[in-house]
Formats: structure tokens, C-alpha cells, sequence
């Protein structure tokens, strides 16, 4: 009984937080709706009279908090990647983020930013989230001339997919998500996530608070219009959890311009570039470098990527517990161009990550002609399947070995790295966005004469 009593009483708080939110922004609210005269009945494709399609604008929701010249995700540059091609196919982008953008620091120019104000990515709690989505709604609403085609999710977090739920309801537009990858605990049922945590210890009222998030995150995927996941792995994850049966896979591509061979002499025995984050199993490399210079203590291993300060620190006091000193360099976060340089300049690509959902990086190592050691998980390997050599997760004894063997292996090396360029030839942004707008156009959501791809 007193459980249920502070269930109800959780419930009911969250309620009355949700009441006060939208009683207090109702006036700006009933704006909206009167601006672009919602009505029940006009949802869906005939919300678009024939006038309106005219411009082909899609609203993008893009928040997060990685900084170009600090730390991105493959989720970021996807983005980017993604908006310039759909660009050369005439469509324009309205784009909710958070300053500075990431565009800018790129030197793009390549859609709107509407910036949202001082809020908390990722929002903790129900209430943060209200701040944000109000937000994300005045600077969706701002500017942009016409009532979009869709709404463009391009992760599975729940400060977009949510804000993109949002504007669906609001606006009638079809809301496409991109999910990279899944983790059960950021899409539990609310029941579930209640009793899961309950049983886990925590107070009834913060198992209530902690498991409103997930639920509404799952709400909001399982109303999401159009389903898209970088690998099949990733698809039966979605599908198993969300109970989703139209999922379709499409995966990233790669600027083979950009990222490509270079004759450059290999003063770099291993590399590996990626965010420094416990994700990527960067303490597996370490322990695993630790070992191979038992050997031969000149081998030299530069980690490229940014992470949090408090990351960043743990694994510098693991390379000095661990006596690497003379044999990890921290490159950061460089350039692209920089990037390029040192991924030439090294043997071995070393990619020990826990959990991904295409993995960029490794994509890009390959179109330097990189032979790449990667975690043996589904996604990796069935993206990168024969091009690629891999090692068991979470084993840096057996990571070293698989170094050591390939470092005094020059032919074997060439074998895959003559594959790596192979199979990174046919990782192509156009193809990907194609896809996308042939899966908007040939969709129910909409009419088959709204989309015309350039």
C-alpha cells in the first residue's frame, strides 16, 4: 500500500509540473496554433495544401552539447554530412541546436540555426526536459517560412526525439529518426523502469521521476513515423525493444576525397581515433599496449579524439601507472586534415569499443588504407566484416597478441589494408541521403509528388 501511495504521489507531482509548464506557456502556445491554424481534422498529409510544397523545408532537431574543438560524435558529423547533401537536393534545413554551432566551426554553411537558450543537455529529469522542449518549440517556430515536410530526429536521445515529437503533434509533419544505437535503460516502458528500480533499491517517488524520461522517450519513438538504423544490428535492437516492424537500414558514408591513402612513412606503430570515452574501451587499448611493449619498448600508440576532462585524466594517470609514458601521445581533437596526416602515418588502426552503432572512425582509418583490429561486436563486424581483423571484447591479453601478430606481418597488413580501401569505397554519403528522401518520398506519410529529388 504505501508503495502505491508514493507511486500515485510521484505521478501525481510529475503531473502537476507537466500542468504548471504548459498553463504558464499556454498564451505562447495558443499563438502557434492560431499561426499555423491546427485543427484535429487537418493532421497528416492533406495538413499541405499543393501552395505550401513549394519549398521543400525539413526541421532538424540537433541538440546535444560536443563542441568542434573539444569532442563530436559520428552522430555530429553524420549530421553535417547528411543536411550538405540534402541540400544539393534542394531542400532547406531549419536546424534547433545549441551554441556554438558545429557548422560553424567546420566552416559550412549549410542550414538555419535556431539556438535554444540555457538549458541542460542531457536533461536529468522530467522538468529539464519541459525547459528544453518549451525551448526547442520557440526556436523551431521562429523563422522558418513554411509549415516543413518533416521533422528530422537525428538520434535516438531523448532531447530530440522528444522535441521531435512535439513538433509532429503541433505541426503534422512526419517524424523521421536516425537511431546509431540502442540502450535498453533510455527507451524502458514506465512500469517496468519503475518496478526495475524499486527492486534495485531506489525510493519509490525517484523510481516514479527516473523512469518518466524512458517512457516518454519510448512514446515518443514508437509514434515516430519513419524508422531508420545504421546497421541490422542496431534494427533488431529497435525492433525487439520497440516492437517496431518497419525499421529500415541505412547506413553512414564517407568523404573518400577526405579521408584517403598517402604515401607517408609509418612512424606510428598503432592508432586510434574516437572520443576517449569508457565506451571505447580505451582502458582495454591501454593494458593491451602495456603488453606488447614488454617486447619491444619502442612501440609507439597515439590516441586522436577529445573526451571529458574527468576521462581524460583517468587515462592519463592509467598511462603512468602502467609505465607508457614513452609510448602513448595524446594527440586531442585536431582537424580532419591532421587526422589524416597521423592515420597515414601509422601500421595498425586498434579500435577496442564497447558499443557502437556504425563507428565512423573506423570508416575513415579504412579509406587511409589502415588495417583495423576492432571489438568483436555485431554491429563492427557486420559493417566491416573481412576487411577488418577482430579481437575479442573486453580482452586486452588477446589484443595483444592480435597486435603483435600483425605488426611483424608487414604482407598481412597489406592484405587488409588493400581491403579497407575496398570496402570504404562504397560507403557513400549520396547514396545514403538518396535512400532517405526515396524512403520520404515512397512513404504513406506523405503525398508521391511531394518530394522530387534533385
Amino acid at each position: 500500500m504505501e508503495v502505491k501511495k508514493h507511486l500515485a504521489c510521484g505521478t501525481l507531482g510529475s503531473c502537476r509540473v507537466i500542468h504548471a509548464f504548459l498553463i504558464f506557456d499556454r498564451i505562447y502556445l495558443i499563438r502557434l496554433f492560431k499561426r499555423f491554424e491546427v485543427r484535429p481534422e487537418k493532421m497528416g498529409s492533406s495538413f499541405y495544401p499543393a501552395a505550401r510544397r513549394k519549398r521543400r523545408v525539413i526541421v532538424g532537431t540537433f541538440v546535444h552539447n560536443y563542441r568542434w574543438g573539444a569532442q563530436i560524435r559520428g552522430d555530429e558529423r553524420g549530421y553535417v554530412e547528411k543536411v550538405k547533401r540534402y541540400k544539393a537536393h534542394g531542400f532547406e534545413f531549419y536546424t534547433v541546436e545549441k551554441k556554438p554551432s558545429i557548422q560553424v566551426a567546420m566552416k559550412e554553411d549549410l542550414y538555419t540555426s535556431e539556438f535554444l537558450g540555457n538549458c541542460v543537455i542531457p536533461p536529468p529529469d522530467i522538468g529539464q526536459l519541459a525547459i528544453l522542449s518549451l525551448q526547442g518549440l520557440k526556436a523551431a517556430f521562429k523563422r522558418y517560412p513554411s509549415r516543413p515536410y518533416a521533422i528530422y530526429a537525428y538520434n535516438q536521445d531523448v532531447e530530440n526525439l522528444w522535441l521531435g515529437y512535439l513538433l509532429k503533434v503541433l505541426i503534422g509533419a512526419p517524424l523521421i529518426v536516425v537511431y546509431h544505437q540502442i540502450r535498453p535503460a533510455s527507451f524502458s516502458s514506465f512500469r517496468s523502469g519503475v518496478v526495475d528500480r524499486v527492486r534495485k533499491g531506489f525510493h519509490p517517488v525517484r523510481a516514479v521521476t527516473k523512469s518518466l524520461l524512458p517512457a516518454m522517450n519510448r512514446y515518443a519513438a514508437r509514434h515516430a513515423d519513419i524508422h531508420i538504423a545504421l546497421s541490422k544490428a542496431t534494427r533488431t535492437e529497435v525492433e525487439n525493444l520497440l516492437g517496431i516492424k518497419d525499421c529500415r537500414v541505412i547506413g553512414n558514408g564517407l568523404d573518400t576525397n577526405k579521408f584517403r591513402a598517402l604515401s607517408l612513412p609509418k612512424t606510428i606503430d598503432g592508432v586510434f581515433l574516437g572520443r576517449l570515452a569508457p565506451q571505447k574501451g580505451i582502458d582495454i587499448l591501454l593494458e593491451a599496449w602495456s603488453e606488447v611493449v614488454r617486447e619491444d619498448p619502442s612501440l609507439r600508440l597515439v590516441l586522436i579524439g577529445g573526451g571529458e576532462s574527468k576521462d581524460v585524466s583517468q587515462y592519463r594517470r592509467m598511462v603512468k601507472e602502467l609505465s607508457l609514458e614513452k609510448n602513448v601521445d595524446f594527440a586531442g581533437f585536431v582537424g580532419d586534415d591532421e587526422v589524416v596526416r597521423l592515420l597515414n602515418s601509422s601500421k595498425l588502426f586498434v579500435f577496442p569499443s564497447r558499443q557502437e552503432g556504425f563507428a565512423q572512425a573506423v570508416s575513415q582509418a579504412m579509406g587511409c588504407g589502415l588495417c583495423c583490429i576492432l571489438s568483436d561486436i555485431p554491429p563492427l563486424r557486420e559493417v566491416y566484416g573481412s576487411a577488418a581483423v577482430f579481437s575479442p571484447l573486453n580482452q586486452p591479453k588477446l589484443l595483444a597478441e592480435t597486435i603483435r601478430r600483425l605488426l611483424g606481418a608487414e604482407g598481412e597488413r597489406r592484405l587488409y589494408s588493400e581491403r579497407a580501401r575496398q570496402l570504404a569505397e562504397t560507403f557513400s554519403w549520396e547514396d545514403a541521403v538518396n535512400q532517405e528522401i526515396s524512403l520520404i518520398r515512397t512513404s504513406r506519410v506523405l503525398p508521391e509528388s511531394s518530394f522530387q529529388p534533385g
